[in-house]
């Protein structure tokens, strides 16, 4: 019995043995496999994102770079440039900038009551010897103040007097602006404005530099008062 089992476990493996070397593929129809259809839905996907650039919008191209000449502290030399840049057909405009050129620190006291009131509080103080005046313009229009000062540290000593004295004030930092002008080229005229023109610029410009930036946008840039 114990023989016949051995025959039998060495026939199955003969066997297996000859599928393996003798056998061959069974195609996938055989074996009753068959392709899955792609629904139309991921074809179409799988097309979008192959051709992203063809769906982005036409309108991504960069801004378009302006040339800025100079800066110039006085408005006059700014036009002087312009004017000679457009008897070159260089279209080009002026352009203000506002910049802080220094900072002031304010001691301000609030008012109630409007302008009778900031009047009443003003006469009070000046009975008392405190030289202050009510602010007309600007964010702090209405209120009183008591000083003004170049620099922070002065201001916070002089508010520590006065708090001691019972007078409520706080340091208001007010910036001081100042104009700033330059003469922007238009970017289908930057090809026109080369190293040569800026040299010759130059001769009567020395302090003048060029940049590329973004243009900048300008109202009635050439009518210079």
């Amino acid at each position: 019995m114990r023989s016949l089992f051995l025959f039998l476990l060495l026939l199955n493996i003969l066997y297996a043995l000859w599928q393996l070397q003798g056998g061959e593929l069974v195609p996938d129809r055989e074996l009753g496999v068959s392709a899955l259809p792609v629904p139309d839905s991921l074809v179409e996907s799988s097309m979008i994102s192959s051709h992203p650039a063809s769906l982005s919008g036409a309108d991504t191209s960069p801004a378009a770079l302006c040339i800025r000449l100079g800066v110039f502290a006085d408005r006059e030399e700014a036009a002087q440039l312009l004017q000679r840049l457009l008897a070159l057909d260089v279209t080009a405009e002026v352009v203000a900038d506002e910049i802080v050129s220094s900072s002031d620190y304010w001691l301000v006291m609030s008012v109630m009551g409007g302008a009778s009131g900031a009047l009443a509080k003003l006469s009070s103080l000046q009975e008392r010897g405190i030289d202050s005046f009510v602010i007309t313009e600007g964010p702090l229009a209405g209120n009183i103040s008591l000083g003004v000062f170049s620099r922070e540290d002065y201001a916070a000593a002089r508010q520590a007097q006065l708090q001691s004295d019972g007078y409520d004030v706080r340091i208001e930092r007010v910036e001081k602006l100042r104009s700033q002008y330059s003469v922007q080229v238009a970017p289908e005229a930057r090809r026109l404005v080369g190293s040569e023109l800026l040299l010759k610029l130059r001769e009567d410009f020395p302090a003048m530099q060029h940049q590329y930036q973004s243009c900048a946008p300008v109202a009635n840039g050439r009518n210079i008062p």
